[in-house]
């Protein structure tokens, strides 16, 4: 038999504190002053001289061989010039959100005959996630009107995100310049409805909706769309992207076919220029922005509710 330890004994063995005071991070402590001092400060001195080279190397190598996507200056810049003269500079339009037709204002300063027959293309680039698309493309034949040259070239376009967007510009395919140009958060309100013919139909009145029969996360379900406009505007292949609130992740959700579709739009229906039925299947419940583009070119934005 055992014999039982006397009251004193066993408050010895006891901690004298009431919570555990040699913590992991003073145990870690500890062992990092005893490798310190187990390793001569020299050695020290070179794993760290070591480990900074290798960040350099990283560094280096790791931005010169980065795709197109990446780009360190992110910032605002609406000029551009060479060797500090100005070539072309672009206004836009105040407040401009994502989502959202907006109206832009260049200003070229060279002469007309450096445009004239030439196409010129301006392409932007989102420099957080590197999404392109062309926003603008068309040959030069005459001047802005009540000026000698392009010194007020207006266009309008819609830009998928938030955030800083390159507007690169060529001239028959060349580099001509770039400016960038900032987009703020859209809201994300649902889009309203609006009747047009004998139906209800949600998005933008006059410009493009559908007739919503409700989104349920996972599940396909068919649309009927419907688009007002020219024909210059409306034909070309038909393409439909999405956006979850909260997220920078283009997906596709209909596509038609790019070579066989030269005019994929119906013709009038329900007091429209132009229709469409698809089908469309969204893959999570929350907010989501549809995005439609004709022609690789964005119309504009609604917004869904998706259970």
């Amino acid at each position: 038999m055992h014999e039982e330890k006397p009251v004193w004994a066993k408050q010895m063995s006891e901690a004298p504190f009431a919570k555990r005071h040699f913590t992991n991070r003073l145990a870690h402590g500890v062992l990092l002053r005893v490798s310190e001092a187990a390793n001569p400060p020299r050695r020290r001195y070179k794993w760290g001289a070591a480990v900074m080279m290798l960040l350099i190397v990283v560094l280096v190598f790791g931005l010169a061989g980065a795709p197109n996507s990446v780009h360190v200056n992110v910032q605002e810049q609406n000029a551009y010039d060479q060797q500090g003269r100005l070539i072309f500079s672009v206004a836009p339009e105040p407040n401009a959100q994502a989502g959202v037709m907006n109206g832009y204002i260049f200003h070229f300063e060279e002469a007309m005959a450096t445009f004239k027959g030439k196409t010129l293309t301006i392409q932007a680039v989102h420099l957080p996630t590197g999404h392109r698309e062309t926003v603008s493309s068309e040959k030069i034949e005459t001047a802005s009107p009540g000026y000698p040259g392009l010194e007020r070239y207006a266009i309008r376009f819609t830009l998928p995100l938030a955030g800083v967007w390159r507007l690169d510009v060529t001239l028959d395919d060349q580099p001509y310049g770039d400016v960038a140009v900032s987009m703020s958060d859209p809201s994300w309100e649902i889009s309203p409805i609006f009747q047009s013919g004998n139906y209800w139909m949600r998005g933008l009145e006059k410009q493009v909706g559908f007739i919503d029969a409700g989104f349920i996360a996972g599940r396909t379900n068919k649309y009927m769309w419907h688009f007002w406009g020219t024909d210059e505007e409306l034909d070309g292949p038909f393409q439909i992207l999405a956006v979850r609130e909260g997220s920078n992740t283009l997906i596709e959700v209909f596509s038609s076919n790019a070579f066989s579709s030269a005019n994929a739009l119906g013709q009038a229906n329900n007091g429209a220029d132009r229709h469409l039925p698809t089908s469309m299947m969204l893959p999570e419940r929350g907010r989501w922005r549809l995005l439609p583009y004709v022609h690789g070119r964005l119309l504009n934005s609604i917004v869904v509710d998706v259970k």
